[in-house]
């Protein structure tokens, strides 16, 4: 039976599991940030602060070029994002299942706390402001785009040992997730909420799903289909900012840099060298 189990094995190269084991160092620096952004979160229930803090943020809008807001903004949307993670996958293929698991659970809790808050947008309330895109009145609490960008952030800050890392996407997740204010989409209290759910989302995926070392052959094959997918998800959804050119490019340059770094990988692969 050994050596049958052995020859399965050597045929079809099963993949190989492991525990996610973030060091103390990393889970204290983890919780320290959950603790912030929940005491943000207690500053942005007060009415007059939230609305306070939204007219400072969004104030920014009249000095900041619109392609740019929506740019930025649409960092945070899935098809940009999705690219982007694509991209860090192909260097961490491990954190395939932790990155989908924790994917999962925001599409799930995100829409639920959506539907039962059903919280009006800024638009609704306000009369002025500054609004970049498509003008949304209802579903506001909390933040997609801000949940998705600080679950990706999460994910990589449980998972690098650089500091400058660990900084770097939390200060990136929390520009993507402030551009919502600006562009007028979201209030403070929606963005902090989001920012809280995305890493909660990151940090059970973590605890729960192991890393997993995929064969090249499997690894190839469904970095293809991640692209497939998102490619097609931008087709079938369209543009958000369609009178901007720039955002485009970026989204675009996202998703041809990750076909680039996955023709590498196949290429790598077929004559046998590891990434």
């Amino acid at each position: 039976m050994v050596f049958l189990w052995q020859d399965v094995k050597s045929r079809f190269q099963l993949p190989k599991y492991s525990r996610f084991q973030p060091n103390e160092l990393e889970e204290t620096g983890f919780q320290l940030l959950l603790f912030c952004v929940f005491i943000l979160h207690i500053l942005t229930l007060n009415e007059a602060s939230n609305l306070h803090i939204f007219y400072t943020i969004n104030g920014f809008g009249t000095s900041v070029p619109a392609w740019l807001q929506a740019s930025v903004t649409d960092m945070g949307d899935g098809v940009t994002l999705g690219a982007m993670v694509l991209c860090y996958l192909v260097f961490r293929p491990k954190l395939a299942a932790v990155v989908v698991v924790a994917a999962l659970l925001s599409l799930i809790l995100v829409p639920l706390l959506k539907q039962y808050f059903d919280a009006p947008r800024p638009a609704v309330i306000l009369d002025y402001l500054n609004v970049v895109g498509q003008v949304r009145h209802d579903h506001s609490f909390p933040s997609g785009h801000a949940a998705t960008s600080f679950l990706l952030a999460g994910i990589i800050f449980l998972s690098s040992s650089k500091s400058w890392v660990k900084i770097s996407v939390v200060i990136l997740a929390a520009v993507v997730a402030s551009s919502r204010i600006i562009v007028g989409a979201h209030w403070p209290e929606d963005v902090v909420m989001g920012a809280f759910v995305g890493l909660l989302c990151a940090y059970g995926a973590v605890k729960m799903v192991p890393l997993i070392s995929m064969p090249n052959e499997i690894r190839g094959k469904l970095y293809l289909v991640l692209l497939t997918v998102i490619v097609l998800s931008e087709f079938k959804n369209g543009d958000d900012f369609p009178e901007y050119w720039q955002v485009q490019c970026v989204k675009w340059g996202f998703i041809l840099l990750s076909g680039l770094l996955i023709a590498r990988f196949l290429m790598r692969n077929k004559f046998n060298t590891d990434p």
